[in-house]
């Protein structure tokens, strides 16, 4: 499996459509990958953690994509900047404290709205399972009374399944707004 996606990485880079496609099932693909990239916005799609080699044996664990981890290495070299000008150690402390607080910030914000965008798709599709259910019912009305019941109870634990997920996606939503 893991050779046909390092060739699939090969082949796919020379057209966008098979690039998408790629992007596409890489993020459904639920095992590890390791991905090597020139590309930082397919890196960005297919990526939400990334292991930072910074040599002399030093890896790095970062919670987020590579323009995310760009970011913060820019933050940092301000930080490093206003750093080196002298300052009380109670001022260090609290630059030090708001920094992990924004990184934190970032890290979540980042997180809900990748689960935002998973949970978009699943919605449609369960949207699409419960119209064919609808359907099914619709076209089925001369096959018996067990028939009808077998699907009008498949129909309303497919509906009980959107209402959650968009009830879930409506809770992350407003919770990505009061932190943005």
């Amino acid at each position: 499996m893991h050779l046909l996606i390092a060739s699939l990485l090969f082949y796919c880079y020379s057209d966008l459509d098979s690039l998408r496609a790629l992007e596409s099932y890489l993020e459904d693909y639920q095992g590890v990958l390791v991905v090597v990239s020139h590309d930082r916005s397919f890196t960005d799609t297919v990526t939400n953690h990334l292991f930072v080699f910074e040599g002399n044996g030093v890896v790095k664990d970062y919670l987020g994509s590579l323009s995310d981890y760009a970011e913060c290495l820019i933050e940092q070299e301000k930080k490093d900047d206003t750093a080196s000008r002298p300052a009380g150690d109670e001022e260090k402390a609290a630059n030090t404290e708001d920094k992990a607080e924004r990184v934190a910030r970032m890290n979540s914000i980042k997180k809900m709205k990748r689960d935002l965008a998973k949970i978009e798709p699943l919605i449609e599709k369960l949207k699409t399972k419960a119209a064919e259910l609808q359907s099914s019912i619709d076209s089925s009305s001369d096959q018996g009374w067990t028939v009808l019941a077998d699907l009008t109870d498949r129909l309303n634990k497919v509906e009980a399944e959107i209402e959650e997920k968009e009830l879930e996606w409506l809770d992350l939503a407003e919770q990505l707004e009061a932190l943005e």
